[in-house]
């Protein structure tokens, strides 16, 4: 909103809180040039563009068709380079803190993809594209690591809550003909 808020608003653009209900009724009324922009903050780049951000051709979709024809890869969004000057290989890309601990752990965007893509490679090596692989771990460090390993290699994720017992992880297992599992 600080960004963008007076190139949309003009001159009743105050700041983002004063002005945070006239910058929602504009992404309602302005859906595609609120979500181009969003786009591009965030770093989203697709494998094919999508059509136009909103397609309402299609009376019977109420909300219309959202990126009709887009394709991405979420992990390669996060994880690699971009031109975008706030995301730098130094920034965090995550912040913990481990149970019982007080100290606050960070691990860099360039760590974070240096552990990703070791994952990912034996992934593409094991792997076709599509496989679902699932993980039955806490939620850690290691989990958000092999789950954009996941992503990234095209793979499909089977969460699996960590408190499940042998009978329903099992049938989770053969319901989504996960490949393989990491726990």
């Amino acid at each position: 909103m600080e960004k963008h808020g007076s190139e949309l608003l003009g001159p009743l653009y105050k700041d983002p809180i004063i002005s945070f209900s006239l910058f929602h009724k504009f992404s309602v009324q302005d859906p595609e040039v609120y979500w181009s922009i969003v786009l591009k903050e965030l770093s989203i780049s697709f494998r094919e563009a999508p059509k136009c951000i909103l397609d309402r051709t299609d009376k019977s979709k109420r909300s219309g068709s959202w990126l009709p024809g887009a394709v991405l890869n979420i992990a390669e969004c996060y994880l690699l380079s971009t031109t975008h000057p706030r995301k730098k290989d130094d920034n965090p890309a995550i912040v913990w803190r481990a149970e019982g601990d007080s100290d606050i752990n960070i691990m860099t965007l360039k760590e974070v993809r240096e552990q990703v893509m070791l994952v990912a490679n034996v992934l593409d090596v094991m792997f076709s594209k599509g496989d679902a692989i699932a993980i039955d771990m806490q939620m850690t460090v290691t989990a958000v690591i092999i789950y954009l390993a996941i992503i990234l290699s095209g793979c499909i994720v089977v969460s699996i809550a960590d408190s499940f017992a042998a009978k329903e992880i099992a049938t989770r297992l053969l319901i989504s003909n996960a490949k393989a599992i990491f726990t």
